[in-house]
């Protein structure tokens, strides 16, 4: 297990990636990357809704069932491919990271995963840049402020300096 130490929080609170107001307004690009059959990630309950409802259906999501630490029930229904994962707040799990990197080799656009986490999903983009193909997207929200798109050829040698930051326990 590896856990955020305090002096990270308020660094890994700062985009990983160009923060757009709404994911309409980046369509385009997402449209394009699946029709190239690229990968693209969804992290968080309202991106991954949003994605969804606009027919931009990432072949994995990354849900906790919570928006902004209140609990929500999720109606992800585009797949029967579930997988439960328990990761607690503040930490990147071991059974995470190996579910993330399962389904990076496993998830199509025809046989997308669900991978619903137990605790909280917040610093799964980590493990998800790290392992990702280079042409991947990976999307998150970014609270009252919009959505952020990771291009992870972009974003590895940050997620990297991140991710050798972490406390192994």
């Amino acid at each position: 297990m590896l856990k955020l130490p305090k002096f990270l929080r308020k660094e890994l609170k700062k985009p990983l990636g160009e923060l757009h107001k709404s994911i309409n307004l980046i369509e385009n690009p997402l449209q394009e990357q699946l029709s190239e059959n690229k990968l693209i990630i969804g992290i968080g309950d309202v991106t991954t809704r949003n994605l969804v409802d606009n027919n931009l259906q990432p072949q994995i999501c990354i849900v906790d069932n919570k928006i902004e630490r209140h609990p929500v029930q999720n109606e992800l229904d585009h797949t029967d491919n579930i997988k439960h994962v328990n990761n607690p707040a503040g930490v990147i799990t071991d059974e995470l990271i190996d579910v993330v990197i399962d389904s990076i080799n496993y998830a199509t656009k025809d046989n997308p995963v669900i991978i619903v986490v137990d605790g909280e999903e917040d610093l799964a983009v980590l493990p998800c840049i790290l392992n990702a193909p280079k042409d991947t997207m990976i999307l998150y929200g970014q609270p009252k402020e919009g959505v952020v798109l990771v291009k992870v050829n972009e974003a590895y040698n940050q997620a990297l300096e991140y991710y050798k930051q972490l406390i192994k326990e």
